[in-house]
């Protein structure tokens, strides 16, 4: 009965090792799009701006998009800018009567801010979203904001 007991204590033990790193690579997956305002993040033309943020600044794998919209000569546009780290992305995505369309992508060759602009409206008139989306390297840790 002994052996028996130390045979089914050592099979749970492995078993619940084994299990453990599915657990942690799913938990450590989940990491939600945390999206606010810009804060001090706001630059003075902006008459919107909003932020997303993924990650966690301790472990230096953070991505942080700002969707920054001003007017100009009449019309709306925006660009992004994003803290992604050397080969992370930023991106505007434009939305129209369901369709959205990608505008740009911009790599960043350093750890500095990286931002993507578009001239022109970018978005203008009814109907018409736009927001920032933002990436580290290899496509990880994607974040939005919210649809402007």
């Amino acid at each position: 009965m002994r052996n028996m007991i130390k045979v089914l204590t050592v099979g749970a033990a492995i078993a619940s090792v084994a299990a453990l790193p599915g657990t942690t690579s799913a938990s450590a997956a989940v990491d939600p799009v945390m999206k606010t305002s810009c804060g001090t993040y706001r630059l003075p033309d902006d008459h919107a701006c909003l932020m997303a943020r993924r990650g966690r600044q301790v472990n230096g794998w953070r991505v942080t998009v700002n969707l920054h919209a001003q007017q100009r000569h009449g019309h709306d546009w925006v660009f992004g800018a994003a803290w992604v780290g050397t080969g992370g992305r930023v991106w505007i995505e434009r939305k129209h009567r369901g369709h959205t369309q990608i505008l740009g992508r911009k790599t960043s060759l350093g750890d500095g801010a990286v931002s993507m602009g578009i001239d022109g409206a970018v978005y203008d008139g009814p109907g018409y979203k736009a927001r920032a989306c933002a990436d580290i390297k290899g496509g990880r840790l994607q974040a939005c904001t919210d649809w402007y």
